[in-house]
C-alpha cells in the first residue's frame, strides 16, 4: 500500500473507531464534530511524523520510541481539546482519549497489518 493510501486508511479507521466510542462516553451527538476535527488534526500528524522517521532511520526502535512519545502527546493534546470543545471535566476527557486512542491503536494497527 502506498504511503498516501496508508495515511487515508489509518485516518478512516481512526474516525470509525474513535468517534462512536467518544460520543457514547460523552453521551452526546454534539460531540461528533469536535471529535472528528480533533482526529483530523492529530491522526495525520502523528502518522506523517512516524512515516518520515522510519523512512529516514529504517529503525524499528526509533519508530517504536516515536510511537510511544507521539501517542502520549496525542493523549494529552486530545484530552485538552476534548475538554475545551466538548465542555466536559478534564478527568472525563482524559478517560475518553485513553479509551478511544487505545481502541484505535490496537484495532487500527491490527487491521492495517492485514494490508
Amino acid at each position: 500500500m502506498s504511503p498516501a493510501a496508508t495515511l487515508i486508511v489509518a485516518l478512516l479507521l481512526t474516525l470509525i473507531i474513535e468517534i462512536p466510542i467518544g460520543a457514547l462516553i460523552i453521551n452526546s451527538k454534539s460531540a461528533i464534530i469536535p471529535l472528528f476535527l480533533i482526529n483530523l488534526l492529530t491522526n495525520p500528524a502523528i502518522n506523517v511524523i512516524l512515516m518520515i522517521l522510519f523512512s529516514l532511520t529504517e529503525s524499528y526502535a526509533v519508530y517504536l520510541t516515536a510511537l510511544i512519545i507521539g501517542e502520549i502527546a496525542v493523549f494529552v493534546g486530545e484530552g485538552l481539546l476534548i475538554r475545551i470543545l466538548c465542555d466536559i471535566p478534564q478527568r472525563k476527557s482524559m478517560v475518553i482519549t485513553i479509551v478511544t486512542n487505545s481502541a484505535s491503536l490496537v484495532l487500527g494497527s491490527s487491521l492495517l497489518a492485514l494490508f
